[in-house]
């Protein structure tokens, strides 16, 4: 994939974003939707260098997020877990993603294939998994101490559906769109062209 540089974000600084594209563009990825596998691609290639993230961390006592990388076929997100609150029910407005543990250990509880029930699992550093777009999920950190996770979605996010759980089954409650959820993070950076 040749990206030209209006089609191209990162709240990370310039010279890191650069590295990131170099990284990704190794991958040869199609302009058009991405796989679960090349999802899981994207976040254990990214994992694999700590060096273009692991400064960038925030130690926020809240969930905290950093846009590393978006084109418009995907984006790649830094997330950190400081305490033990749930992401709450949510899917990803229509994206397939993937998620790569880096630090700690973080339990994602899912909606089983019936719509009702849930099916949960832990994920430890060096773990990942991937998720298709219908998928409903919740996370929170298991580890005593943060966890770090790389997350990628396509296409980028519009915005997340959250979901009630019910005796007959998820209750859609509220979409809420990216650029405002965005302004939920205890630091909001400023996002830089590449």
């Amino acid at each position: 994939m040749t990206l030209h540089y209006k089609e191209r974000l990162s709240e990370a600084p310039l010279e890191r974003a650069e590295q990131l594209h170099d990284v990704l563009e190794n991958l040869h990825l199609p302009d058009a939707r991405l796989s679960a596998a090349q999802l899981a691609m994207v976040v254990n290639v990214v994992a694999a260098h700590p060096e273009l993230f692991e400064d960038l961390i925030d130690d926020a006592e809240k969930q905290w997020w950093l846009l590393l990388y978006r084109t418009p076929v995907f984006e790649v997100k830094l997330l950190t877990w400081q305490k033990d609150e749930p992401s709450d029910w949510h899917d990803h407005g229509g994206s397939s993603g993937a998620i790569r543990v880096t630090s700690g250990s973080l339990r994602e509880r899912h909606r089983a294939s019936d719509g009702v029930s849930v099916e949960a699992g832990d994920l430890d550093a060096g773990e990942y998994a991937s998720f298709a777009t219908d998928y409903v999920h919740d996370v929170v950190r298991v580890s005593k101490a943060p966890a770090v996770s790389i997350h990628a979605y396509s296409p980028p996010l519009n915005g997340l559906t959250f979901y009630d759980r019910t005796r007959f089954g998820f209750i859609a409650r509220e979409f809420i769109e990216e650029e405002r959820r965005s302004s939920f993070r205890t630091a909001r950076p400023i996002i830089e062209d590449c």
